[in-house]
């Protein structure tokens, strides 16, 4: 199965930037705490973080108050540009509103994968090269937020007319301004079944579900990984989860809490496809009579449904939580080159004051929460009560390695 050659491919993309982290030691840090709003189960309540130190960098670019739009709009036409690095598609929508409503001021898009985005920034700054005005990305095991945010790379830009409607915990604890966030999680066929199957994970572990749990390699994602780390993260929670399943106490069979036994349990019943959309296809178009697999996907991949003529829904509610989120950061990167069209932009996608500009509309979908409390959404519920963990950086990049070294012993 190449099994080196995989752990290769996500382990670049989680810790890339381990061997280049010593030459950074001396960045003064900057940006903001890691979220904690959900540590492990019956962890004692986090005393408030102290406020970060303001980079004098960030404080010259006005990155700490609030300025109104077309105050940036006259300075940022005078930098006629703003630069983006870009793991989403999504940004492709925005240039067009963005360049319509400022004219004088282009968005110019590097599309690439958030492995390469931070191997970059952590190469071009550590050789006083600094061409990225915006980072649009979502986090890689923990590695944004240690190894760039913590060492001054990277900054929360987020003024305070538009944090006046942004959620807890992303108004005051997010890493940055989060555009938009999507999570993990099954879809099960709704032909078969009128309410998801499975409402415990620990239902995929038993013998009715062997070969019909259906993922994509999760040594090629590391979103994927992510999802996984989250219950070792949360392994008493598990635990709980399991006793609700099974009516009894957890037995650790070699491992090393409840996070790891599911994982080691789950993947007896899996079967790898190619694609979470291989998965979600088999899934909705499961044939009458044959029990239907489940898939794991990514919950943006609802809105393929209709136009696929998929009978398959999301499993909204799964205990203890149904995934963990998966956010989109859009940062200002150190001493971009064009930082009042860097927080225009910002500004743009984050639907201004008001939450009505067209900057928000490529987030919009079914599947995806913008963070905003005011900003419209297609979906079955919202955000402050989808039933997620939240994403704790700190702890996702302690467990990260391990978590992948026993996935592989596992498979």
């Amino acid at each position: 199965m190449k099994k080196l050659a995989m752990a290769a491919t996500l382990v670049t993309a989680s810790l890339v930037v381990l061997a280049a982290c010593s030459n950074y030691e001396n960045i003064e840090k900057g940006g903001s705490a890691a979220p904690k709003t959900e540590a492990k189960s019956g962890a004692a309540a986090q005393a408030p973080a102290a406020e970060p130190k303001k980079d004098p960098w960030a404080e010259s670019a006005g990155l700490y108050k609030t300025e109104k739009a077309d105050e940036l709009y006259a300075k940022a036409k005078g930098e006629g540009k703003v630069s983006v690095y870009s793991t989403s598609g999504r940004i492709n929508d925005v240039k067009k509103s963005f360049e319509k409503q400022y004219p004088g001021v282009t968005l110019e898009i590097f599309d690439l994968k958030s492995n390469v985005i931070m191997d970059k920034l952590i190469r071009e700054q550590g050789a006083n090269i600094f061409n990225a005005d915006v980072v649009l990305t979502k986090e890689v095991g923990g590695g944004f937020k240690e190894e760039l945010v913590d060492k001054g790379m990277l900054f929360k830009y987020l003024p305070q007319d538009i944090a006046d409607h942004v959620f807890e915990p992303w108004k005051s604890k997010g890493l940055a301004y989060v555009p938009y966030l999507e999570f993990r999680t099954l879809f099960y066929n709704t032909e078969q079944n009128k309410t998801s199957p499975v409402t415990n994970w620990w239902d995929l572990t038993t013998p009715e579900w062997k070969g019909r749990v259906l993922i994509a390699d999760p040594m090629q994602s590391s979103d994927q990984m992510d999802f996984f780390a989250a219950f070792v993260v949360h392994a008493d929670e598990m635990a709980q989860a399991y006793k609700e399943k099974f009516g009894k106490d957890i037995v650790l069979n070699g491992t090393k809490n409840a996070g790891y036994e599911f994982i080691q349990q789950f993947v007896k019943n899996i079967v790898l496809v190619k694609s979470a959309g291989d998965g979600e296809d088999a899934v909705g178009k499961a044939a009458p009579g044959k029990p239907a697999p489940v898939a794991l996907g990514v919950s943006g991949d609802i809105r393929k449904m209709e136009d696929k003529k998929l009978k398959a829904d999301i499993a909204w509610d799964i205990k203890p939580k149904t995934s963990v989120v998966n956010e989109a950061f859009a940062f200002v990167a150190k001493k971009a080159p064009h930082p009042n069209a860097a927080k225009l932009l910002i500004r743009w996608m984050a639907g201004e004051t008001d939450g009505k500009g067209e900057g928000t509309l490529p987030f919009v979908e079914e599947g995806s929460f913008m963070t905003r409390s005011d900003a419209p959404n297609k979906n079955k519920t919202t955000i402050d009560k989808i039933n997620v963990w939240q994403y704790d950086s700190a702890e996702f990049y302690n467990v990260g390695k391990d978590v992948i070294n026993f996935w592989l012993k596992n498979q």
